[in-house]
């Protein structure tokens, strides 16, 4: 608009500066030619002027267009300024859920931590409970085997006695570095092997195949064997008589 107005002062402008101009040139001219001279600088005002005035209507077109334009932009600002918003609400929705997942996983994982611990607490107590009951069953079983010695011992129960195993274990013929790897796991006796087997001497170290190989050929001599049910007393061992 503000251009509209500058063409229409401008072509005022021209207007009365032609009639100036016409004025100033009639004074010194006859009626006639003044005349002449006034309708041609009319007509030339007035092409001038439906010029100006053309300009001026494709000016306001351009202008109602570009309106227009300005328009459907805005429209599309605010569709666009709507889709912002409902976007920036949906992330402030995605923040929340966010946060409460995380404070969710916080919960899990401090729950997982506090069963992981009592889980192991749990398997330790077990394993407690399994050798308390493991060193219990022993203990019964030696108490068993104390009782049966001394039941023996006084005769109330008929057994004989087998004075091989109360034979040390050097006299089965090993070496003395066996003898002495044997020793430290507390088999001093024959009657000590009893209770083990060839795959626990195997795994002593410095007890190799060989040895266990004599040992076992020696017990095989005197008919006893791993595993035999027989009864200690201090170190003579008895074997139940069968009727």
């Amino acid at each position: 608009m503000e251009t509209l107005d500058i063409t229409m002062l401008i072509g005022l402008v021209l207007m009365i500066t032609s009639l100036v101009i016409l004025y100033r040139c009639a004074r010194g001219k006859s009626r006639r030619q003044r005349m002449n001279e006034l309708a041609d600088t009319l007509l030339s005002i007035h092409d001038s002027l439906e010029l100006q005035v053309r300009r001026l209507e494709t000016l306001s077109g351009k202008i109602a267009s570009d309106n227009e334009k300005c328009s459907a932009l805005q429209y599309r600002v605010g569709l666009l300024q709507d889709t912002v918003d409902s976007l920036e609400y949906r992330r402030d929705e995605l923040d929340r859920d966010n946060q409460s997942l995380m404070r969710t996983n916080n919960e899990l994982k401090r729950s997982n931590t506090e069963l992981v611990e009592k889980a192991a607490r749990l398997r330790d107590s077990i394993a407690h409970d399994k050798q308390a009951i493991c060193e219990a069953e022993q203990s019964i079983d030696l108490l068993k085997r104390i009782k049966e010695g001394l039941e023996i011992a006084m005769s109330n129960i008929p057994a004989e006695e087998v004075p091989y195993l109360s034979q040390p274990i050097f006299s089965m013929g090993i070496t003395p570095s066996a003898q002495n790897h044997l020793a430290a796991h507390g088999i001093q006796y024959i009657g000590d092997l009893l209770r083990l087997d060839e795959q626990y001497l195997l795994e002593i170290w410095g007890v190799g195949p060989a040895t266990v190989e004599k040992i076992q050929a020696k017990m095989d001599e005197n008919g006893v064997c791993f595993g035999m049910d027989a009864i200690r007393v201090d170190n003579r061992w008895y074997r139940r008589k069968t009727d």
